[in-house]
């Protein structure tokens, strides 16, 4: 096999054509040569170095070079074409952003192209420079679709650890207060997980129930073992949802049963407060012959007001419970 010069990663896009790495498959007793192109598509000439590209068919082009986001793969039996995920590359390995890189490939050619590094396709290229070799375009494709599987799998891994978190809070926590902090995090556990699906199923669905449509030399010995990385991927998936789920409607309860307790308290100070809000307000008013207002009992209407106050209160507070809401 020859290569551009090995490196770690490559860094420069070529530019009169947009080209970022190129690699060449000699012919060996088992496979036929083949190569591939890689092409930054943030680049202004990889559009036309495509478009220019003789070996592809028409509709393999316009998937490589269209600004589209959503993941699928299709064929025409000559050629397969197709948008795929990977998380993006980074100097954290810990971060993890999904992206989308396309593809398109003979039997003798695959052309890819992104707009942003991909993790998956760096992994590969290294790989490659330690001394894999693919034996075609369709192999590097399953090998890429079970790189990324393997990926989110892991991170399905570090969402189910968060949720061990988040679950053990829950259960310990007692100030509602705080509780407004889990539901943040739960949600964006469970809106990773439901991305990932909606990346994962069409590519499940594709090599699960159209592997049929796939032409002959797009078909490799290792399909079997992408499609369980895949399908187990999906898997971890929905029961990351359903555990997710389950939580949610915990934490829900504990919102809606701790709403109910703070209204129960502001009703039963309501209740209370009722006779003497009527009574203050019944001897607020300024109307002759008002009880305890004449000369002689005027020194002593305060007291009496106070002393009727506190009797209604406690009369209310009787009332409630002999009917047990206290």
């Amino acid at each position: 096999m020859t290569s551009q010069p090995m490196i770690d990663e490559p860094t420069e896009t070529n530019p009169t054509t947009g080209l970022f790495w190129a690699l060449t498959f000699p012919d060996t007793p088992a496979t036929p040569g083949w190569e591939w192109l890689h092409f930054d598509l943030v680049h202004s000439q990889s559009r036309t170095s495509i478009e220019n590209n003789p070996a592809l068919p028409q509709f393999a082009r316009t998937v490589v070079t269209a600004s589209d986001d959503s993941a699928r793969i299709v064929t025409d039996g000559a050629a397969v074409a197709g948008v795929l995920p990977a998380y993006a590359q980074g100097l954290d390995e810990e971060k993890f952003e999904v992206i989308l890189w396309r593809f398109a490939m003979t039997p003798e050619r695959l052309v890819t192209g992104r707009r942003h590094p991909a993790r998956t396709l760096i992994k590969i290229w290294n790989a490659i420079n330690d001394g894999l070799a693919p034996s075609g375009p369709a192999a590097l494709i399953e090998l890429a679709v079970a790189e990324f599987a393997r990926e989110a799998r892991h991170r399905l891994a570090g969402l189910s650890g968060r949720l061990d978190a988040l679950e053990e809070r829950l259960l310990v926590q007692h100030d509602s207060t705080r509780l407004t902090g889990i539901v943040q995090e739960l949600g964006a556990v469970r809106r990773e997980s439901v991305r990932l699906r909606r990346i994962l199923a069409p590519i499940d669905r594709f090599l699960h129930d159209q592997e049929e449509e796939f032409p002959e030399w797009a078909r490799c010995k290792e399909h079997d073992a992408v499609d369980r990385i895949v399908h187990g991927a999906l898997d971890d998936i929905v029961a990351i949802a359903d555990r997710a789920r389950s939580l949610q409607d915990e934490l829900t309860a504990r919102l809606a049963e701790e709403t109910n307790r703070r209204l129960y308290l502001v009703s039963m100070v309501a209740a209370l407060a009722l006779p003497v809000t009527f009574i203050t307000g019944f001897f607020g008013m300024n109307t002759r012959g008002l009880l305890w207002s004449g000369d002689k009992a005027s020194i002593y209407g305060t007291a009496y007001v106070l002393f009727t106050c506190i009797v209604a209160v406690l009369a209310m507070l009787g009332i409630l419970r002999w009917k047990k809401l206290l």
